[in-house]
């Protein structure tokens, strides 16, 4: 035994006359006899050494306190309080062996749990601190899994003709690890497939609508986009072309190089941003549109956004972001045209 309940007022209550190498002597055999979880030795002599009592004062206290607190049997010197506590904590071993082993086995499945959870993570290209919560740490594996059926789905099978207007909700299994980096591949073992059955190359995505061609082209050039995703088509209805596509692109690259995968959301946010500084700087007689390779594209790095405010006048904030200086700058454009074109009217 490791432990055992001391009631002090009790112990105070029963040793109050003892002296202080009595009290020593009583304490030291009550420890012993808990560790060892057997009767003290007969002999006194060995108790003595037992406990460490060397001196004739110590060896006195001992034989004083075994004769008044012990009972002499056969295999030693007995109490009635310890062999009872000893008898309950024996007979308690196999529950608390069980309870052991059922701790240990939830740790080692908390464990592996967590391993994989993380391998998914990886696979995926995304990162998690070590100490996140599991709750947390599942709740993002679900999220990997979600978008990766949701991206799944919206490839039909067979070559149809249009794909779902949203993707179906596919809960996610344990057995998925998604690589939202490596959708090409996976792309190409479809069509390999799909060309090994007499279909055309390419038949992986509808062909023949306008979203599927255009999430062919975005994802070869390492977009991860789904055909079936609303916001996307949003934007193919509103007129998105593979040259706007590609320049946005190429744009958003400068932040996330390959092999890094550009989702989809992100290229939006610059193909958005593309489209307000070619509206606030239209062309004579033409609509607003993309800018060509031959503009001064200033805005697509940080060097160009500085060189064009210096140009007008204008320095970035304390705090303010590339994002919000950029801005400011195509707001300080419109302005000034406008103003211009007040003055010539």
């Amino acid at each position: 035994m490791n432990y055992y309940e001391h009631h002090i007022r009790d112990y105070d209550a029963a040793t109050a006359h003892l002296s202080w190498d009595e009290d020593m002597a009583y304490t030291r055999l009550m420890r012993w006899y808990y560790r060892k979880e057997q009767p003290i030795p007969a002999d006194i002599k060995e108790a003595c050494r037992q406990i460490r009592a060397t001196s004739k004062a110590q060896r006195d206290a001992v034989s004083a306190v075994l004769h008044e607190f012990f009972e002499l049997r056969e295999d030693g010197w007995h109490q009635e309080t310890c062999d009872a506590v000893i008898e309950a904590f024996q007979a308690g071993e196999p529950e608390r062996e069980a309870k052991k082993a059922n701790e240990e086995n939830r740790l080692r499945r908390h464990r592996e749990e967590r391993a994989r959870l993380f391998k998914i993570l990886t696979d995926a290209g995304e990162h998690a601190p070590w100490n996140i919560k599991i709750d947390d740490l599942r709740s993002m594996v679900e999220g990997i899994q979600a978008r990766a059926a949701a991206t799944h789905q919206g490839l039909p099978e067979t070559g149809t003709d249009t794909p779902p207007e949203t993707a179906p909700a596919t809960p996610a299994t344990a057995t998925q690890t998604p690589d939202t980096n490596h959708q090409t591949p996976v792309l190409k073992e479809e069509r390999d497939s799909a060309g090994a059955q007499g279909d055309e190359p390419g038949g992986y995505l509808p062909s023949g609508t306008p979203y599927g061609l255009m999430a062919k082209l975005l994802r070869s050039r390492g977009v991860d986009v789904s055909p079936g995703n609303p916001h996307f088509r949003a934007w193919v209805d509103q007129g998105l072309t593979e040259d706007e596509a590609i320049a946005g692109i190429e744009a958003a690259r400068l932040a996330k190089p390959a092999p890094e995968a550009i989702p989809w959301a992100y290229l939006a946010k610059t193909l958005e941003t593309a489209r307000a500084k070619a509206a606030a700087v239209p062309e004579k007689g033409a609509e607003p549109a993309k800018p060509k390779q031959s503009e001064d594209r200033w805005w697509l790095n940080n060097a160009g956004i500085d060189r064009k405010g210096r140009e007008l006048g204008l320095f970035a904030r304390g705090g303010e972001s590339y994002l919000d200086f950029k801005d400011r700058i195509f707001e300080a454009i419109r302005r000034r045209d406008a103003a211009a074109q007040e003055q010539t009217a």
